[in-house]
């Protein structure tokens, strides 16, 4: 284990080079024990009731204040990018003084792969991701835990597993951002499949194939119009459209707002964080209407079957789920919330104003009929 000496005090980032190596050994058992005593002694549990420590969650989002107080350790890993998360962690750190965190930042898939070696020996407590179909394929392997019932109930099935497995923290739709200098919303297509066909978008488009997002829209799009067109879909944009692609998401918005790209097929977040912080960009997003291309997607929580915190590990999920993180999503990451009673307050239009498709996010567990589409496509970067 190594600890992050740019990080704040108390936190403990582990060395994913160093686990993989004691994985790939077999020495999985070795190495947790190995981690638990990097990480001290181990305290347990600090709480032993998985029901609401004070008030619970309820449909409408309620206060950390009216939450019981967080204290102990629990060791999260983490598939969101360190930016768009961290600073969350941190201001729950700082409102519970004896609460730490011990984060493990990785691709999302790298950390199913770890979950799956380390089985009921791993350190983690919490599965913390930017994709939905990640915490489908934990619910299928079973290394999920059954979530407690306010927080079930708290969140709406279209945005969390409907069986209680994971819960969608934040929300995001994919969206269409645009240039305002070269384009109008209000004329382009509402339609996913008119962005590979017509000709006006030759040369000027754009999007990010390595995201795990973006083949979450591509499983989507297999699922909801099946396998030759989703293909037909990505051979168009790469052939016809000779669509630019790029491996960052922020890199693909900034282009777009400051003119150096017309057309970027992404999350709406991306736009949403530029605007946040400059309001004069020449970027706008438009959505298409109950296809693929406006698909409402969430990052998410579950908790380990192998945690021996749970009842920690649940309420610090509650926080997530109460307003002050609602609130975080939104105003620094530009993000939806997926709890009621929290408004989303931004440039672009509300989850009300737009028409996502109704879809089960469990469906995205498999994402490699998408990744094979991609790569014999030649979509990939």
């Amino acid at each position: 284990m190594a600890h992050d000496g740019s990080g704040r005090a108390g936190r403990t980032v582990i060395d994913h080079s160093r686990r993989r190596v004691l994985a790939a050994s077999g020495l999985a058992v070795a190495g947790s024990v190995g981690l638990a005593g990097c990480l001290g002694d181990d305290p347990g549990d600090p709480f032993d009731d998985y029901g609401p420590q004070a008030a619970a969650l309820e449909s409408t989002a309620v206060s950390w204040d009216d939450l019981g107080d967080l204290e102990g350790e629990l060791t999260i890993y983490s598939g969101r990018s360190r930016d768009q998360i961290d600073p969350l962690f941190e201001m729950i750190e700082d409102e519970y003084p004896d609460f730490t965190l011990s984060i493990d930042h990785d691709g999302n898939e790298d950390q199913l792969n770890s979950l799956r070696e380390e089985g009921e020996n791993s350190p983690a407590d919490i599965f913390y991701t930017q994709s939905s179909g990640a915490l489908a394929a934990l619910k299928s392997d079973g290394l999920a835990r059954e979530l407690p019932e306010d927080i079930i109930g708290a969140v709406d099935d279209d945005k969390s597993d409907p069986d209680g497995r994971w819960t969608g923290a934040s929300g995001r739709v994919r969206a269409i951002m645009y240039d305002t200098d070269e384009f109008d919303g209000e004329d382009l297509p509402d339609d996913i499949f008119a962005y590979a066909e017509d000709e006006q978008f030759r040369d000027i488009i754009s999007t990010r194939p390595n995201s795990g997002t973006f083949r979450s829209f591509i499983t989507a799009m297999i699922e909801m119009e099946g396998k030759d067109e989703t293909r037909g879909w990505i051979s168009d944009m790469v052939n016809q459209q000779n669509a630019t692609l790029y491996s960052s998401g922020s890199q693909q918005a900034e282009e777009v707002a400051y003119g150096d790209q017309d057309i970027g097929l992404g999350n709406q977040y991306y736009a949403g964080r530029i605007l946040n912080e400059d309001p004069d960009a020449t970027l706008d997003v438009a959505f298409t209407s109950d296809d693929p291309g406006c698909l409402f997607n969430v990052s998410g929580v579950a908790i380990l079957e192998a945690s021996d915190r749970p009842n920690l590990a649940a309420e610090f999920t509650r926080h997530i789920l109460a307003a002050e993180g609602q609130e975080f999503f939104v105003d620094v990451n530009g993000e939806y919330p997926v709890v009621d009673g929290v408004d989303y307050v931004g440039d672009l239009p509300t989850v009300d104003e737009i028409n996502p498709p109704s879809f089960d996010l469990n469906a995205l567990g498999d994402l490699e009929p998408a990744s094979d589409l991609l790569r014999e496509e030649g979509m990939t970067v």
